[in-house]
């Protein structure tokens, strides 16, 4: 059973990175439920495999990390996809920490994946493989974007490192090839942040293959100095390597700071990131609009700092609790130090660099490998807590009923997903009005997801039903609001005639992007509409003097235009 079950999170692990498909909407949405439905049909063989009558009981991080579970369901994340998630890890926490799994087959398994996805990368790079999901990267392996690449790489490369201490020689020689391969692609992708872990990752490694007695002498003090002092170095190397990409992380961080100051206790909510954060990026413009970071703003939907985000969505409280859960599992590897936790830790540490600087929670594989980590250093925890009730027999069909209702649920999301993609092709072939009631039987279930709203939002604003549009776009904007959802509404505005609205739309878009050209051209096609021609020439004279931040043809005819207009109203003057 113990070799079943080690197989089943090997295949979820398999899902979680490969199930990519063109099918649907979000090409990853499925490597998503892929992997929540692997936790559950783990948890199903779990509850068929109890004997006997075991008396409940929890330890103290599955107490705390339930209570963030709850924190972050409570404080806005009541989508069914956000708590299906939610509760998988919880069932993939719990069922880790409790069972052995048999470790061979797994390092043997996360180290061929790591292999795989490495050797996929590299293929692409040399141009054997076409980059299909992400074809504006020339390295992206199975991911929709370099960072999902790099940070699987950095979590695969701590296993293939450990294989190499393994005194057996076709595991120490898999080893070496394999944190060759990984490290060559974390290198290719030009990750900053996956050089960095995989950096650090590599430092810790050798420091403990120095003797124990040398290792004792060294002051605590020292090694922080030392690593200090080389983690400054990469970043500082790598910050000139790509200075405009650093600096636009700055701007994010600066209004990300805004945020937290406004809300620190409990934070905007789950979610509450993509739904508030161009709205402070707008408002940062508005007070600096000579800032030096215009030119660099873009749409953002992640601060690109995992713990920046926590704070943000979920505010002290949440962070609290986040803090605490990994203070117990440092104790506790501290109190071991056995040798497959050494490598649990490191992956814990190249997760929690990566997380710095990146979004590594946003792909299910990391947030899988983190969970099981976290829950293998864990094992040995005493159950602080014993309830009254007793686990028997009798409770099987109430267990298997629970998890098979998840299990069938997450069916259910995972179709509503594919078929949101097969009727929103059809209405790019022409069939919007057709597909239309479709859209209107998914909604209930999809209401919680900004794009699916925006996308149908944007469907009924093309064939002109403006009103109703407007009312999709405004409750969209409640979960994700960015340039283009305010263009849109903009847009609707105008069609309805209520022209102050759509100024102020269209305001706010360029507020939260002010190199961008369109929200100023559509300024102008609003006040020549209401005969307010001195502020649209305004604006147009805005236009030609605006500095191009991407060249395109688009962005020439709209000058053109502009300079047309100037002369004309010059000329009739």
């Amino acid at each position: 059973m113990k070799r079943v079950q080690t197989l089943l999170f090997l295949l979820t692990c398999i899902a979680s990175v490969f199930c990519i498909s063109m099918r649907f909407a979000n090409p990853t949405e499925p490597t998503c439920y892929m992997s929540i439905a692997g936790c559950f049909v783990v948890a199903l063989i779990g509850v068929l495999n109890t004997k006997g009558s075991e008396q409940w009981s929890a330890s103290i991080s599955e107490c705390v990390l339930a209570g963030l579970i709850i924190w972050t369901v409570i404080n806005g994340g009541f989508t069914p996809d956000f708590i299906l998630s939610a509760v998988a890890l919880m069932t993939l926490y719990v069922w880790v920490r409790r069972n052995q799994l048999n470790t061979k087959w797994l390092f043997f398994g996360i180290v061929l994946l790591g292999i795989v996805q490495a050797a996929y990368g590299i293929g692409q790079y040399l141009h054997w493989f076409p980059n299909s999901v992400a074809p504006a990267f020339r390295i992206s392996g199975s991911f929709n974007n370099p960072s999902g690449f790099a940070a699987m790489l950095v979590v695969c490369l701590p296993f293939g490192l450990y294989l190499i201490r393994k005194p057996i020689i076709y595991l120490k020689l898999l080893g070496i090839v394999a944190c060759i391969i990984m490290a060559t692609g974390v290198i290719l992708v030009q990750s900053r942040t996956g050089v960095v872990a995989s950096a650090v990752i590599g430092m810790i490694w050798m420091f403990q293959l120095l003797s124990e007695a040398f290792r004792t002498k060294l002051r605590w003090t020292t090694k922080v100095a030392a690593g200090t002092i080389v983690i400054a170095v990469l970043l500082g190397g790598l910050y000139f390597q790509k200075k405009d990409s650093a600096d636009g992380r700055l701007l994010i961080w600066n209004c990300s700071a805004c945020m937290i100051t406004d809300k620190p206790l409990t934070g905007h909510g789950t979610g509450g990131f993509q739904r508030e954060y161009m709205l402070y990026q707008a408002n940062y413009f508005n007070q600096h609009p000579d800032s030096k970071y215009a030119q660099l703003a873009d749409i953002v939907k992640h601060p690109f700092n995992e713990y920046l985000l926590l704070l943000t969505e979920e505010g002290i409280i949440g962070f609290a609790m986040f803090g605490l859960l990994a203070w117990l599992v440092i104790r506790e590897y501290r109190r071991k130090r056995a040798e497959e936790d050494k490598c649990f830790m490191l992956c814990l540490t190249g997760i929690g660099v990566f997380a710095c600087f990146s979004y590594p929670f946003g792909y299910p594989f990391v947030r899988l490998m983190t969970v099981f980590c976290a829950a293998r250093i864990m094992q040995s925890e005493t159950s602080s807590w014993i309830s009254l009730l007793k686990i028997t027999p009798a409770l099987k069909p109430i267990g298997l009923l629970v998890f098979g209702g998840f299990l069938v649920l997450t069916g259910k999301l995972f179709y509503n997903e594919y078929y949101w993609n097969i009727i929103a092709q059809q209405s790019l072939a022409g069939e919007t009005r057709k597909v239309l009631p479709e859209y209107a039987r998914l909604y209930p279930w999809m209401r919680g997801e900004g794009l699916f709203l925006y996308n149908y939002a944007a469907e009924l604003n093309y064939i002109g039903e403006w009103k109703k549009s407007n009312q999709l776009m405004t409750e969209c904007s409640r979960l994700y609001n960015d340039n283009d959802v305010q263009l849109i509404l903009a847009d609707n505005c105008q069609q309805l005639r209520h022209y102050n609205e759509a100024e102020k739309h269209l305001k706010l878009a360029y507020s939260m992007i002010p190199n961008r050209f369109i929200p100023l051209y559509r300024l102008v096609k609003l006040y020549q509409q209401q005969k307010r021609d001195m502020e649209a020439q305004n604006i147009a004279q805005e236009i030609t003097r605006k500095p191009v931040k991407i060249p395109s043809y688009d962005i020439d005819a709209i000058k053109k235009e502009m300079q047309d207009l100037l002369m004309k109203e010059k000329s009739n003057n």
